[in-house]
């Protein structure tokens, strides 16, 4: 059955707990909070310093120059006054000065610059060696297509040739005999037409001979039949009549 009364005991006795722990580590807990405060005081009040002291350097550079300014007024002012001639020559002469340092300062910046940074004639030699080489590429590719195109032009040379000879083989003919002149050659013409730079005749000549293949039929030596010197034919020894 539940203990309601020893639930309570349990209860109280663990807040007594808590509360002693907590008074013990009452210290502890203060000391570090107390410097957690303290620097974040010091920090607020370190930035707070920081920006006044930004402040009061800005307004003390602006107070110098315009003080500045005001004391050459001034000085120019009392040496007009006074006219004295030397100070203002002086003075000039200051200026003149400083201008003269500003402009050698000027162009010795600026020599070292083109030396060691910007070389100019180390740049302009490098855009020479490449234009010569976007040149020399330029020359290797028009040499490169002329070459294709050539292959090209072969290689279609090549297949009308095997094409026209295909075509020539079964026009054998069409070419001239002892007796009548041929389609490709007439007799009045001043010139004889060509394909590939070869009469069309000879051409179909070629073609015929080269794929056409004679069969010859060898006899024996008595089958053979003899002719005489004035013609007429004569039987071998072995088919005479008896």
């Amino acid at each position: 059955m539940f203990n309601k009364r020893q639930l309570l005991k349990n209860i109280v006795d663990l807040y007594y707990q808590q509360v002693e722990q907590m008074e013990t580590n009452y210290d502890i807990d203060n000391k570090y909070a107390t410097k957690i405060q303290s620097y974040y005081r010091m920090y607020v009040l370190h930035k707070a310093y920081k920006k006044n002291q930004n402040a009061t350097i800005t307004i003390q550079k602006y107070c110098r120059a315009y003080l500045a300014r005001q004391l050459v007024k001034q000085k120019l002012s009392e040496c007009k006054n006074r006219r004295n001639v030397s100070t203002i020559l002086i003075f000039h002469q200051i200026i003149y000065l400083s201008n003269q340092a500003q402009t050698i300062q000027r162009y010795f910046r600026g020599y070292i610059y083109r030396k060691y940074v910007h070389d100019f004639y180390l740049r302009k030699k490098q855009l020479e060696l490449m234009n010569i080489k976007n040149q020399n590429f330029l020359q290797e590719l028009r040499s490169k297509a002329e070459q294709e195109k050539e292959e090209e032009k072969i290689r279609h040379e090549q297949a009308a040739k095997q094409e026209f000879m295909k075509l020539a083989t079964n026009l054998h003919h069409l070419t001239s005999t002892k007796s009548q002149p041929g389609i490709f050659k007439p007799p009045f013409a001043k010139e004889n037409p060509k394909a590939f730079d070869i009469e069309v005749e000879t051409q179909l000549k070629i073609a015929f001979q080269t794929n056409v293949q004679w069969k010859t039929q060898k006899r024996s030596g008595s089958a053979q039949r003899a002719v005489t010197s004035q013609g007429f034919r004569i039987r071998p020894q072995s088919q005479k009549l008896k």
